[in-house]
């Protein structure tokens, strides 16, 4: 049988082909140290960052092909001369290479050599710093370097990591490194990390409208990118920190970022929403959660029972027990994880307190909440967020069931 490839995956897998070709294959022209042209460390880079767009865009081809170009990269700029590092584009492509995933022995190597390449210094020692885990050296080795002052092709990688020193220490000058990043190279991997990592900082200062639109975003540039998983991760923890379930207008507002995700990411993260509204009493938000993630759920699936859960969660109110009832005893308990029966169990908890109420002795004419309330003991760490939501959840069922008694 003959399959028909789609266009653009013969195109991204011919430039994957391509770029290994060249560096595999060398050309015949020769530079000035004696090294073939396509062997040179610059050329080699271009194809490099030919391969790295193809991963920005979700190309598992280029993934597979850039993983054997940096290997071929690393033993090729070992055995250069040193006169080859004499040329600043050589020696700038060894800092892009090691940056870029290469191994530190090449640059290493580097910094032991006369003459030394025509790069400063300090610029070789912060790449090795970088990928060594010392934040800190490389942080004062980068302070008085300005990623703008360097060619668009180094200084996109240097603002991205000179970003990572002031995450937590202070968000907005890495927001601005970020930013300094995405500019510097539009439609590379280097613009897809430093937007998903300008997710995380909009996250961690409080910045919901930034947070929208960046999400928003990345989620329309590189949705496909192969490193797209890391994004949902850090957005899923944003949801939790900027409190998106505190309000329905700040729930208001995900809607349009969430509907740039696929059916099943955007259940997922429905889902989550709706737990952590429960579990921090907003029922309003939690009962528009779970129905947008039942709209995009299946019949017979875990989630569709945790859903179920869900619902009746947010509906415990006298007029429907019956419902309630009914779709509790849908659910097979069997199917759902040991925290999500702790979450049933309480929910079931609850549910029975509504139905079911003590009788005043007899000839007495008994009235509701004239048990003796005992105090809480001093230390609650004993209490689960399960056992915390069915607190909540009795206390606003006794305001109900008040409320109804004064009506009558």
């Amino acid at each position: 049988m003959i399959r028909i490839l789609s266009g653009s995956f013969v195109r991204s897998a011919f430039v994957a082909l391509a770029a290994l070709t060249v560096i595999s294959t060398g050309a015949f022209a020769q530079s000035s140290a004696g090294v073939p042209s396509s062997q040179l460390p610059y050329a080699q880079v271009r194809a490099l960052q030919t391969l790295q767009e193809q991963v920005a865009q979700g190309n598992t081809h280029a993934m597979k092909a850039q993983r054997q170009l940096l290997g071929e990269m690393d033993e090729n700029f070992a055995a250069l001369s040193a006169d080859v590092w004499q040329d600043p584009r050589n020696a700038r492509a060894a800092v892009i290479h090691l940056l870029s995933g290469g191994h530190p022995k090449v640059v290493r190597q580097l910094l032991t050599i006369d003459p030394a390449p025509a790069i400063d210094r300090a610029l070789m020692e912060a790449a090795v710093a970088y990928v060594e885990g010392r934040e800190e050296d490389m942080r004062i080795l980068l302070e008085d370097i300005d990623p703008l002052d360097l060619p668009a092709s180094l200084g996109g990688h240097v603002a991205l990591v000179k970003a990572v020193p002031y995450v937590r220490t202070d968000p907005a000058k890495a927001m601005r490194l970020l930013q300094v990043a995405s500019l510097l190279m539009p439609g590379t991997l280097v613009e897809e990390a430093a937007l998903r990592r300008e997710v995380f900082v909009a996250g961690m200062m409080g910045d919901v409208e930034r947070f929208r639109v960046l999400s928003i975003r990345y989620l329309r540039r590189f949705r496909s990118s192969s490193y797209s998983g890391d994004f949902r991760r850090r957005f899923a923890i944003a949801l939790d920190t900027l409190g998106f379930v505190q309000s329905e207008d700040k729930f208001a507002l995900l809607n349009g970022v969430l509907h740039e995700f696929d059916a099943d990411s955007r259940r997922g993260l429905y889902l989550r929403l709706a737990r952590s509204a429960l579990l921090g009493g907003n029922l309003v938000v939690a009962r528009k959660a779970t129905e947008e993630a039942k709209a995009l759920s299946v019949e017979g699936t875990k989630e569709h029972d945790l859903l179920k859960i869900y619902r009746v969660a947010t509906r415990l109110d006298p007029e429907a027990m019956q419902a309630n009832r009914d779709l509790l005893w849908s659910i097979d308990p069997a199917s759902l994880s040991p925290e999500d029966r702790d979450f049933l169990d309480g929910v079931y908890t609850v549910f029975n307190s509504v139905r079911h109420f003590p009788g005043p002795p007899p000839g007495v004419i008994g009235e509701f909440n004239t048990a003796i309330n005992m105090a809480d003991p001093p230390e609650r760490d004993w209490l689960t967020d399960d056992m915390e939501l069915a607190e909540r959840l009795l206390r606003r069922t006794e305001k109900s069931l008040s409320l109804l008694g004064e009506e009558e």
